[in-house]
């Protein structure tokens, strides 16, 4: 009788629909079976890794600098944090759920693996994939930050992929230690609020040409991405960082990555929105002071980003036209009642781009409208702002609910959905370089399941 319900209420999107609540909470237990399922039990070295679920770097467009198009699987911490976080938050709601545990203990083994001294880099330290100087080749060779499989051919690709530790990837990592802490009763240490405001978008001597050119937000005081120091001008200008980065290949450049040292990607630190909104969902979470000057200013710097009628390139590295939407709904579901003016702005946008089928579209080139990871994105944030007050019908709710549903996939290790774009590789590659995982996408969903079963 439930899968007839179920049937009858997906028949017409006119029509108001209904959602059998235990179909859902079956889909949640299928979900979770398929995630345990597809996580690794094993470690092949510079392959994969035990504890992490597989991940997908895309290259859908060739590129001068790095070759080919081109599609392999790799392993970073962002990925294993954020569905390790997604699980967490279930098994915090409906803590019968036991069979998430020894998930998230495998996962947290292979995130501590990301860490170093409270921060958390997107890659594992590995050996190079190749020499990178042309001459006085060290031996032996110092590891390096890059993909597992992902191909860098040339040396410069290899200088470039060698990033720090970031203010996103030390938040999902910390916010980890804090769920294995409430979860598990253990200690971590949790890295603290001055750390990220040791590189602020304050009083510096450089400006990152994305930001200069889509944003103009100079001393927003907001947090910046990297958490390294950047290249300094004496007095910069949009001539020299122009100059800098023409001659990004010539030695000496500012912008020019150096062999074997960490490179801040063009010289030159940068400010992202949903960055910014994930440092205070896990600034909150962790229960620091959110009343900072720094985490009003991120707040400050968000909502002029909103402001703007063209959300294209809102984010330097998050090129889903709805994980703005996402980010900043969760920031504000923690309680940082600041975020109300932009989450006004996310409702009026939400409701005027809902399809009639009550999905949500990304652009065409972002792997073919993005429709399930655009629909999650959006899903998350209606379920947020209804629940805080917003006038978000329960009806567009139900509609895009049944979307998700009848595009689930089914397979004997459980259901999932296809991967959408979760991350991309920022500024000039944004468009073309995604990463994408099924298991990212599905933890996600199945997070939002459960939200919307505790729905008010």
């Amino acid at each position: 009788m439930r899968w007839l319900i179920f049937i009858i209420s997906i028949q017409s999107f006119g029509q108001n629909v209904q959602i059998d609540t235990l179909f859902v909470k079956s889909q949640i237990d299928s979900a979770i079976v398929f995630l345990r399922n597809n996580q690794e039990k094993e470690t092949v070295f510079a392959q994969k890794y035990r504890g992490e679920w597989p991940v997908y770097m895309d290259m859908t467009s060739p590129y001068f600098f790095m070759g080919n198009k081109q599609k392999a699987r790799d392993s970073n911490g962002f990925t294993v944090a954020s569905i390790h976080d997604f699980l967490s938050e279930i098994y915090l709601s409906d803590t019968s759920r036991k069979e998430i545990l020894p998930i998230l203990k495998s996962a947290f083994s292979e995130i501590q693996t990301y860490e170093e001294n409270g921060l958390f880099y997107f890659w594992k330290n590995l050996p190079p994939n190749r020499k990178i100087k042309l001459f006085l080749e060290p031996s032996p060779q110092p590891l390096v930050r890059r993909p597992t499989t992902f191909r860098l051919k040339n040396r410069f690709i290899n200088k470039l992929a060698n990033v720090p530790a970031d203010a996103d990837d030390t938040s999902l990592g910390n916010l980890a230690k804090f769920y294995q802490n409430e979860i598990f009763g253990t200690k971590n240490k949790l890295t603290k609020i001055d750390v990220y405001e040791n590189y602020l978008d304050k009083d510096r001597h450089n400006l990152n040409w994305f930001n200069f050119v889509y944003h103009q937000d100079k001393n927003s005081g907001a947090f910046m991405t990297w958490l390294h120091p950047e290249h300094e001008y004496g007095q910069w200008s949009v001539v020299k960082t122009a100059f800098n980065i023409l001659l990004i290949f010539v030695p000496g450049s500012s912008a020019g990555p150096k062999a074997y040292k960490p490179w801040v990607p063009f010289g030159a630190n940068d400010i992202d929105v949903v960055v910014n909104a994930n440092v205070l969902h896990y600034l909150k979470k962790s229960g620091q002071d959110i009343e900072s000057l720094s985490a009003k200013d991120a707040i400050k710097m968000i909502e002029k980003r909103l402001k703007i009628s063209n959300w294209q390139n809102t984010s330097v590295y998050y090129s889903n036209a709805f994980h703005t939407h996402f980010a900043i709904s969760r920031a504000f579901e923690d309680g940082i009642e600041g975020l109300r003016p932009v989450c006004k702005i996310l409702e009026e946008d939400i409701t005027k781009q809902q399809m009639a089928d009550g999905s949500f579209v990304s652009r065409s080139y972002i792997n073919h409208f993005d429709k399930i990871q655009s629909t999650a994105n959006a899903l998350y944030a209606m379920i947020v702002l209804r629940n805080k007050g917003f006038d978000i019908p329960k009806e567009n709710i139900d509609r895009a609910m049944n979307f998700l549903l009848k595009n689930k996939k089914n397979k004997p290790e459980g259901i999932h959905w296809d991967g959408g774009v979760f991350f991309s590789g920022g500024s000039v590659i944004r468009n073309i370089l995604f990463w994408e995982s099924d298991a990212y996408t599905t933890a996600m969903i199945a997070l939002i399941f459960q939200k919307y079963l505790n729905m008010k």
